[in-house]
């Protein structure tokens, strides 16, 4: 057999130089090998005839099933994985093939980069399907991952580990649905593991779940660019649905936690202090959603601060709804935010609201709808908040009026603020149903800011109002000023002002 591929080797050699557009095949086990013939160059063996060199990459000849020639071209620096039931195959173009090394043991696939040798990006295709398969990267230079269609549940850990610092693009193939899954007990961080900093594109869906602790852990930021506008679902995890260091920034795309035993997303800062938005959520278009949360846990909890600019954000939680350790900015977006036994939207310093539209529930006896621990700003924005207590602005400077009134108020009641036209008539400024079950015993607190509410001008807020369900409305916050058929029975009244006013 060694004399047989020696002697076709050697064959190859000598008329590979008038080849063109084609490839060269080497097989070893679940392993094949694209070498381009027209960059081959030279074919060695050692002086015993136990291996063969092509391209830098040595080949013991026993290993070695197959050599053969065939049309067509692989693309440079890529790899393809091919999952099928217990087994795996790899596929890799040999400019990379003596720097690139795969090691396959059933379904589960380890590659590894040789730090010294590369210096250019890799592109790795993951396909198909194992109940018992895994994929392990290790590597110092950025990397592009694409998943097309895949489908693996790891007995042994993580279902994908990329141990690589570097920036790490995630793209998820349109319309493809990939699905992961790790194994229970076991000592991996999450299902999918990214020990360096990830960018995630592509219209596919990533569909996770954490047997052992986190859907997806991450060691550095995590950002949902522009062009990703997929879906990254969390079915279930242990631990926190997403877990990240440094930051998150969401710009396009659906990250949706279903559920998980901890928090459903968390970002904690790196111990290098220098690293830029170091735990922050910067958020400017895109889809947060969260759940169910576990027990005492918060569904998004920032490290430090919270700058959300655009987007959507809908989060259930057990504690805390949107919770910051820093300073919360929320210029627009959409917002609701349900705790059951917190704040509904907490910052441990300063919160400051100048756009948006935004409904917050927090829980009944001294949990707030908006918390802002050192100062609350209100200068935009449609807010309907409500909890055993609402922080108040403290300032007056450039302040979108805001009114707050405390009574009992419990769910499916209708309520409708309105003023008067020169002529007496009622003007709806906007509407709101309490959609949460309060009890009727305790009085609670409610906070209204729209950019409709005048200083100066006198408002009647009414309870028992009839709503048209039909009209535009944001988690039953109406803000367009006519979805009231009937404005229901005077319940309060205040003149606005600023930084606020008590409707009594």
């Amino acid at each position: 057999m060694k004399k047989t591929i020696l002697t076709m080797a050697m064959l190859l050699a000598t008329t590979l130089w008038c080849t063109a557009q084609q490839t060269m095949w080497v097989t070893t086990g679940p392993v094949r090998y694209a070498f381009d013939t027209q960059q081959v160059g030279r074919m060695t063996c050692n002086a015993s005839g136990d291996s063969l060199t092509i391209q830098g990459k040595e080949f013991a000849v026993s290993d070695i099933d197959s050599i053969y020639i065939a049309s067509g071209l692989m693309e440079y620096n890529t790899v393809l994985v091919d999952y099928a039931d217990t087994c795996a195959r790899v596929c890799m173009s040999g400019n990379i093939a003596g720097r690139v090394t795969a090691t396959i043991d059933g379904a589960h696939v380890s590659v590894v980069q040789d730090s010294a040798l590369i210096n250019e990006e890799i592109f790795y295709t993951l396909a198909g399907e194992s109940a018992d398969g895994s994929f392990y990267h290790k590597g110092d230079f950025k990397i592009t991952l694409i998943l097309d269609s895949l489908t693996l549940t790891s007995s042994r850990g993580a279902a994908i580990t990329i141990d690589n610092g570097k920036r790490i693009e995630l793209q998820l193939n349109d319309g493809t649905v990939n699905t992961l899954a790790d194994c229970p007990a076991g000592t991996q961080k999450g299902c999918f593991v990214v020990d360096g900093h990830t960018e995630i594109k592509g219209g596919g869906d990533l569909v996770l779940t954490g047997n052992t602790k986190h859907a997806f852990k991450g060691d550095e930021y995590i950002e949902l660019k522009k062009s990703f506008f997929g879906r990254i679902i969390v079915k279930d995890a242990v631990g926190d649905g997403l877990n990240t260091n440094q930051y998150i920034e969401v710009k396009a795309g659906s990250l949706i936690v279903e559920s998980c035993g901890g928090d459903g997303v968390q970002v904690d800062k790196k111990q290098d202090t220098t690293k830029e938005n170091n735990g922050q959520l910067l958020m400017s278009g895109g889809l947060v959603r969260v759940l169910k949360t576990g027990d005492d846990c918060k569904g998004i909890k920032i490290e430090d601060i919270a700058t959300i600019s655009g987007g959507t954000i809908e989060v259930s939680a057990s504690e805390n709804a949107l919770h910051a350790k820093g300073n919360m900015t929320i210029s627009g977006g959409d917002i609701y935010a349900y705790s059951a036994t917190g704040n509904a939207i907490n910052s441990a310093v300063n919160l400051s609201v100048t756009g948006g539209r935004m409904v917050a529930y927090g829980a009944s006896t001294s949990a707030y709808g908006l918390r802002g621990a050192n100062k609350l700003t209100i200068g935009g924005g449609h807010i309907a908040a409500m909890g055993g207590l609402n922080s108040t602005p403290k300032t007056a400077t450039v302040m979108q009026p805001v009114l707050t009134y405390t009574g009992k108020l419990t769910q499916d009641t209708n309520l409708v603020l309105t003023t008067t036209d020169d002529d007496g008539n009622a003007i709806e400024t906007m509407a709101f149903t309490v959609t949460r079950a309060y009890s009727s015993s305790k009085n609670h607190s409610l906070l209204l800011s729209s950019p409709a509410i005048a200083v100066g001008k006198d408002y009647t807020l009414n309870s028992g109002a009839t709503l048209d369900a039909d009209k535009q409305n944001w988690h039953s916050l109406y803000t367009t000023g006519d979805a009231a058929t009937d404005a229901g029975t005077p319940l309060a009244t205040a003149t606005a002002a600023t930084p606020f006013a008590t409707l009594k």
